[in-house]
């Protein structure tokens, strides 16, 4: 059990009391209490917990109990220690893992965020994931120890530079630490997936959106005891929408505000206007960020039926983002720029996937194979029977499969000095897709 005592209620009132409510307040061990600093609210709260014990026959623990003040006298402190038998305690604290503490946060405290997120990518099977794989672990594992942070406290840009620092590097490298040139610039990697990205989330956009539930939580007057307290001490009657914070007020409410003014074009008459079912952190967000334009190419390159590896290199080579000779020659990497396949043209996107004669005759075999056109512009459109979507999805298929062996001949051509035949190589791919198509 934590209790504050105050005389001045200053800063203390921290948003992850954001779900205790005044009518629903009960003795626990990690239960957080706000007094007010005098003897006889303290003794008070001591009988209540009295005859609760007596009620449930559970029993108070004084070494798990502390009290944190502020702007309380001397004598007053050592009434309430002696009344209660609770020790004194100091900021800063960790309550659920987050630091409670007076004033902002600072990248010190925010260092257990950073090392969680660093031990899980150090973990041996994160390393051998893939690409997908680690898209997959971004958005499931470590977005998720983010958000937990991100939904209760204004995180420093700094720390959120870290946090994104250490995704980026574990997509591209598989580590946290900063190895090799991203291939695809991570402003088009943090896009939803219909708008050429990889649908991982900003984390500094998400923290706005998140401490936007807070700001919404006002609006609506929800039922809660910090609620309550924001609009006794802060609000005083005052209309939250064209409300200006004090200069003396705690930061943390400051940062609350700012964050309401950035969402405040959202509301109209207190209730959010993007959605009628109220506001969101998802439904923010998508109102907060920059939309693009949705991407022609990304169902062929995502669909359900494609290998996520093939889709992945598929997505990279959209973007141009493959290291190829013509980039590694340009900056001085490798002594020349022609194709590692054919070696007689310069190793470019569109020669390597389109032009290349070894290219050319695998694309050949898998048309003479499947019976149709494998081209961006060949099939657009599914119809509505059967066989059409088949077919529709057996060109997304077979069109990303062909860049993934392509790319993979390339990279075995380059550092092993072999290349596998046009006729078994589509051999290989027929047998990927009748496999993935069962």
């Amino acid at each position: 059990m934590i209790v504050y005592t105050t005389d001045n209620w200053p800063f203390q009132y921290h948003p992850l009391c954001k779900g205790v409510k005044l009518n629903h307040l009960m003795f626990a061990d990690d239960l957080l209490m706000f007094c007010k600093g005098n003897a006889q609210s303290i003794m008070l709260l001591i009988r209540a917990f009295s005859s609760f014990s007596k009620a449930s026959g559970l029993t108070m623990n004084n070494t798990k109990s502390e009290v944190y003040y502020n702007g309380v006298a001397s004598e007053l402190k050592n009434d309430i220690q002696q009344a209660t038998g609770f020790v004194e305690g100091s900021l800063t604290f960790r309550y659920l893992g987050v630091p409670i503490q007076a004033g902002r946060l600072t990248k010190l405290e925010c260092n257990a965020l950073v090392e969680r997120m660093v031990n899980r990518i150090r973990s041996i099977g994160a390393k051998k994931l893939s690409y997908v794989g680690r898209v997959v672990l971004i958005n499931s594992v470590l977005n998720t120890l983010y958000s937990y942070w991100a939904g209760m406290l204004i995180i420093p840009k700094g720390v959120i530079r870290r946090i994104e620092g250490i995704c980026r590097n574990y997509l591209w490298d598989g580590s946290s630490d900063y190895h090799r040139v991203p291939l695809v610039a991570w402003d088009k990697v943090t896009l939803p997936k219909d708008e050429g990205g990889l649908g991982i989330k900003k984390a500094e956009l998400y923290n706005i959106t998140a401490v936007g539930k807070l700001v919404d939580w006002v609006y609506n007057k929800a039922d809660k005891l910090w609620i309550k307290w924001i609009n006794q001490v802060y609000l005083k009657q005052q209309d939250w929408h064209t409300y200006t914070p004090a200069a003396g007020v705690a930061w943390y409410w400051k940062s609350v505000c700012k964050v309401k003014e950035m969402m405040k074009t959202g509301y109209q008459n207190n209730h959010w206007a993007a959605n009628l079912k109220g506001y969101s952190i998802r439904e923010g967000y998508e109102w907060l960020r920059n939309k693009q334009p949705k991407k022609d190419w990304v169902h062929l390159a995502w669909s359900d039926w494609n290998f996520p590896k093939h889709a992945m290199i598929s997505w990279v080579v959209m973007y141009q983002g493959l290291n190829i000779k013509a980039k590694l020659f340009q900056f001085g990497c490798c002594p020349d720029n022609r194709c590692c396949i054919c070696d007689q043209e310069p190793e470019t996107l569109e020669h390597l996937f389109f032009d290349c004669l070894y290219r050319r005759q695998v694309l050949s075999l898998i048309e003479q194979w499947c019976g149709f056109k494998i081209a961006v512009d060949a099939y657009t459109s599914s119809g509505r029977s059967a066989g059409a979507r088949l077919k529709l999805h057996t060109h997304y298929l077979l069109w990303s499969a062909c860049f993934y062996h392509i790319w993979n001949q390339r990279n075995n051509s380059r550092v092993n000095m072999i290349l596998t035949r046009p006729e078994a190589l589509v051999l290989q791919i027929r047998e990927d897709a009748m496999r993935r198509i069962r």
